[in-house]
């Protein structure tokens, strides 16, 4: 049987858009760390936006090659990564 992974945000980062920039920022205790600013290109921030604690990994990898209109297997593997990252740096955990 295969297990379901969802992800939720930490409530400790903040998304934001400066101007053309989308910055992920962790914020602890009403302080923006500004050593570990991450900084997210269009297709991260679409999955940031999507990440809600009840979107499986398997629909996240679905909305990304609908919307960017890519190759399934490829986008699989990338978002796979790309949520491993978000994970190892505390801005999501698996729920």
């Amino acid at each position: 049987m295969r297990t379901v992974v969802r992800y939720e945000r930490n409530p400790d980062y903040v998304f934001r858009q400066i101007v053309d920039e989308m910055v992920l920022v962790p914020i602890r205790h009403n302080v923006a760390d500004m050593d570990c600013i991450y900084t997210l290109n269009s297709v991260g921030a679409f999955i940031w936006d999507k990440i809600d604690g009840s979107t499986t990994a398997g629909e996240l990898q679905a909305a990304v090659a609908d919307e960017f209109d890519a190759d399934p297997a490829a986008v699989a593997a990338d978002v796979e990564e790309f949520l491993t990252m978000l994970e190892s740096a505390g801005a999501v955990r698996k729920v």
